[in-house]
């Protein structure tokens, strides 16, 4: 009963309070401080567009550092594509790694068709370099001992089974300068939902659209093997910002844009997720191609497999995502294989691939038992031939239609 009437007489002296600091007589009051969210450039923007935002918030970091894996999962092993390097925002520049590491167990027509992989014995200790600006772009591959160097007025070999002209070119991005990585399709996204986390940061949860992933991945895959789903079709995709709005990571899960088509060449790949880290913001400025180092025209230089000729030395590194093209290599110097045999193959409606294999492998046995044996002497698999035979797809152009043999020299 004491402590009722006490709080009651202690409310009844706090309203005389009150009513005297509303007399004429006394100051205005202050207004409240604003929030610090109202004012923030990107979490006081409306919900679907903050990831669009922390996007312009990173990009005004002026550069970052990144790192993105790309995960093909199997049911017996894992091709991960690793991608690492610098971003200059504001000159359009940047640098970086990408090598591939291809479990054992992993699928052999799958692997075939990830963009440079090493399917001749999986290398999974060397990594390709690009350097990358609005003029050019620079590719070394893990064996070269040169860069190529693709300018834009460069115009390769037509092939009509890929758009040669911007193969290359998928290797910049819009948002970024190096292309491929998630900041080009961050921007794409609604139906965002939003997680605070402890350190003031956020986490948006929101959905991409299919196409915008085919895209994405266009210098990785062969598109044919990324129909699994409806163009439409969004999947999950989660971006991650520090409190001051910048991005740190994004990840998504592309499994459902696996083509379900048993003669897929992904046929076998159960899933898909790509992952993207950003840091060292303000700190990270892109490397420039040495001085001293060799750099070579890709234009004139990268050609199709297909072209060359008993004799010929070829580097597989080209840094195009288009399958069949190679470099041509002066022999004196290592170099990645000699073609000792270019089979013709005739025209008329496709065979089916067991059929044309066949074939090719038939005529390589019999023109290796006849090359010379300085070529056989090269060999770093002593009585080992290897072989390309044409795809359904390249059948019905002449420049494709051939079998190609060669031993491969390291």
């Amino acid at each position: 009963m004491r402590t009722r009437t006490a709080a009651a007489g202690a409310a009844t002296a706090l309203g005389v309070l009150l009513l005297a600091a509303c007399g004429p007589s006394a100051p205005a009051a202050k207004p409240a401080a604003p929030s610090a969210s109202s004012t923030h450039p990107v979490f006081s923007k409306p919900l679907d567009a903050r990831p669009y935002a922390a996007l312009g918030r990173t990009k005004a970091a002026k550069n970052a550092t990144f790192t993105q894996t790309v995960t093909f999962s199997a049911k017996g092993a894992d091709a991960v594509l690793k991608t690492t390097g610098k971003l200059d925002f504001d000159g359009g520049r940047a640098d970086g790694s990408l090598g591939w590491t291809v479990g054992e167990g992993f699928p052999e027509e799958a692997a075939k068709a990830l963009g440079n992989v090493d399917t001749h014995r999986r290398r999974t200790d060397q990594a390709a370099r690009l350097v990358i600006d609005r003029q050019r772009i620079d590719y070394r591959s893990a064996t070269a001992g040169y860069w190529l160097r693709y300018d834009a007025a460069d115009v390769f070999e037509f092939d009509p089974t890929e758009n040669t002209a911007n193969t290359i070119k998928t290797r910049r991005g819009g948002e970024a300068a190096f292309g491929g990585t998630l900041l080009e399709v961050v921007s794409n996204v609604k139906e965002v939902k939003e997680e605070v986390l402890p350190d003031g940061g956020r986490r948006y949860r929101t959905g991409l659209e299919a196409r915008a992933a085919y895209g994405l991945l266009h210098s990785t895959v062969t598109e044919e093997g990324l129909s699994g789903t409806n163009p439409r079709t969004r999947v999950p995709l989660t971006v991650s910002a520090d409190a001051s709005g910048r991005i740190t990571s994004a990840e998504t899960d592309l499994s459902p844009l696996l083509s379900k088509d048993p003669d897929s060449s992904l046929a076998g790949v159960q899933g898909l997720s790509v992952k993207l880290t950003l840091n060292g913001y303000g700190t990270s400025v892109p490397a420039t191609v040495p001085a001293t180092d060799k750099v070579i025209p890709a234009g004139g230089s990268v050609v199709l497999l297909t072209t060359a000729k008993a004799g010929d030395c070829v580097d597989f590194g080209t840094g195009m995502p288009a399958q069949g093209y190679v470099v041509k290599a002066d022999c004196g110097p290592p170099h990645d294989a000699r073609v000792f045999a270019r089979e013709a193959l005739p025209g008329g409606g496709f065979p089916g691939s067991a059929r044309v294999k066949e074939k090719v492998g038939a005529a390589c046995r019999s023109a290796y038992d006849e090359i010379p044996s300085a070529w056989r002497a090269e060999s770093v698999e002593p009585g080992k031939m290897w072989y390309q035979s044409p795809s359904e797809g390249g059948w019905n152009f002449a420049a494709k239609r051939f079998g190609m043999c060669y031993v491969l020299s390291r």
